[in-house]
């Protein structure tokens, strides 16, 4: 018996499908974070890894999950809150992946650095993804072969273009999750301005021509970024694992390594290694 065959990417019509019928979702769950957020009634929880847990966050999975059954019935989905509860499928050839809040600690702290993510794997690479900003009603969403896009909240979307490799180079780090390895990683960078920002933003800003680079050593599961990665490279950046090999998804508990995201692939040979 040979081995299974290779799920082929979704053609552009059904991952422009799949976009739109989520688009609404993300709205909503948006909303209801940010309702949530208002009504002050938001007492945290430890989940197993000690990680908060809010009420914000199984509702907007909840939400999420809802559309992507409406969407696609057979879908394999990966939840950070499921997983939280005890549901973890296996990898499969397609799945997707949500983080319905990224950045519960700065949600909870009353910033802004928080997101809602879905995103889908075919054969462990991102290939559609939606990253929405509730405080500020943007929505980032993306697809291979379709490109990238901005969506203001009632605005008509801007395409999203990363730019070449600028001199001195912006790099994006953590500003709450920053490790000494990729701090060194970044001070080994001659000249290079850092700045930093929350949870999965920082793909997306790479994908819009606002920085350059987004070094991570520190621990980050596939929820925190398939959803952003696939924007970036939807908008022709990438994102770097170690080997300098695109990042892969679909790994052992979901746990992704040190990786590099880029806004020029080309730039890989002008930094560091991981």
């Amino acid at each position: 018996m040979g081995a299974p065959a290779t799920p082929a990417t979704p053609g552009r019509a059904e991952l422009a499908r799949l976009i739109e019928a989520l688009v609404p979702a993300m709205r909503a769950a948006a909303a209801r974070i940010e309702e949530v957020r208002r009504s002050g009634d938001f007492a945290a929880e430890n989940k197993p890894d000690s990680s908060p847990v809010t009420a914000a966050d199984r509702d907007a999975e909840a939400i999420l999950r809802a559309a992507i059954r409406a969407a696609a019935p057979e879908a394999v989905i990966v939840g950070e809150e499921g997983v939280a509860d005890g549901d973890m499928p296996a990898p499969a050839p397609a799945f997707w992946l949500l983080d319905p809040l990224d950045g519960t600690r700065d949600f909870l702290a009353g910033r802004d650095g928080y997101t809602v993510n879905a995103g889908l794997v075919v054969a462990g690479a991102p290939v559609l993804g939606l990253v929405g900003h509730p405080p500020s009603g943007r929505l980032w969403a993306g697809a291979s072969g379709l490109g990238a896009f901005l969506e203001p909240e009632g605005e008509a979307r801007v395409p999203l273009r990363p730019r070449p490799f600028a001199d001195p180079p912006v790099l994006l780090l953590s500003h709450s999750h920053l490790d000494a390895e990729t701090r060194a990683w970044a001070e080994a960078v001659p000249g290079a301005v850092q700045a930093t920002a929350g949870s999965s933003i920082k793909f997306c800003l790479l994908a819009a021509g606002e920085a350059d680079a987004y070094p991570r050593y520190g621990l980050t599961f596939e929820w925190d970024t398939a959803a952003a990665d696939a924007i970036l490279r939807a908008a022709g950046g990438i994102t770097l694992g170690r080997g300098g090999r695109p990042l892969a998804y679909g790994k052992d508990g979901y746990r992704n390594g040190p990786f590099l995201a880029l806004a020029d692939p080309a730039a890989a040979g002008r930094l560091p290694a991981l």
